[in-house]
Order: C-alpha cells, then sequence, then structure tokens
C-alpha cells in the first residue's frame, strides 16, 4: 500500500470514531444523511452521498477519492491526515487528534479550564462521574488516557 492510499481498515475505524465522539448541539450523533446534507450544502454541489458515507464506515468502499476524504475531515474539524495510517511510530496524533476534536466543544474545553489545579483524587472522583453520565447516556466507554502526573 502507498503512502497516500488510506488503510482499509483504519479508514472505517477512524471515520466512525468521529460519528462516535463529534456530537452535534442537543443530539446523541450525527446521522448519514446529516453529514451528506451539510457536505453538500457547504460545497454548493453533490460532493458525496449518504450511502456512500454508510459504505465507507462499513469498509465497504476502500478506496475514497481526497476529495471525500478533505469533506468528511473538514465536516468533522480533522486534518485529512487523520484517515491514514502512515503515522510516525510513538506518535501521539491520534490523541492529539481526539482532544481536538473534543475541544471543538465548549462545554468539554469549560470542563477540562475548571478541573486544572484540582488534585488527583478530586480528578478521579470527576472521571467516575463523567464516565457514569456516559453510561447513563448510551456513550461508549472511553479508555483512560496515560498522562504525566500533573505539576503543582
Amino acid at each position: 500500500m502507498s503512502e497516500t492510499t488510506p488503510d482499509v481498515g483504519l479508514f472505517a475505524q477512524r471515520l466512525e470514531h468521529l460519528f462516535d465522539t463529534v456530537r452535534p448541539a442537543g443530539k446523541k450523533r450525527y446521522t448519514n444523511p446529516d453529514v451528506a446534507d451539510a457536505i453538500n450544502e457547504a460545497a454548493g454541489e453533490q460532493v458525496i452521498s449518504q450511502a456512500y458515507i454508510w459504505q465507507l464506515r462499513k469498509g465497504k468502499k476502500t478506496n475514497p477519492g481526497y476529495q471525500h476524504i478533505s469533506a468528511l475531515a473538514s465536516f468533522f474539524g480533522v486534518p485529512p491526515q487523520y484517515f491514514f495510517g502512515d503515522q510516525a511510530a510513538g506518535s501521539n496524533s491520534g490523541l492529539e487528534t481526539d482532544v481536538q476534536v473534543a475541544l471543538r466543544d465548549g462545554a468539554v474545553r469549560d470542563v477540562a479550564f475548571r478541573a486544572a489545579g484540582l488534585s488527583e483524587e478530586t480528578l478521579k472522583t470527576i472521571q467516575d462521574m463523567i464516565d457514569r453520565a456516559r453510561t447513563l447516556e448510551g456513550l461508549p466507554a472511553v479508555d483512560p488516557v496515560e498522562h504525566p502526573p500533573a505539576r503543582r
């Protein structure tokens, strides 16, 4: 596979991850028609169909063109490189992209800023509360992120 071709399974996984994590205000998640309609409206022409998005998410279509990759990346607020599997070994760019996506939501930014400086014990309590809230809202569990101890 060339360096410019998205990894088939990885592309579908990463697109699905965006659908799982990027949320519209007041809704549980974007649908394929939501994404197709927004992309087409922004472009002023038919760029992508909801059926094609479904095929990409399921790995049924395996070679999206740059126009589709770029349109999906722009819609979800990630760089087109997000979909590619040729990231440097040991790179945190996947995590960095997830953080960028999460911080696009003003309420998430507000929680993060308010949490800065709290003790590890208090942060653990807040994490437990957020995990419980995610369960109550039917959202997938989030794997703990390895991070260095907070500086004081």
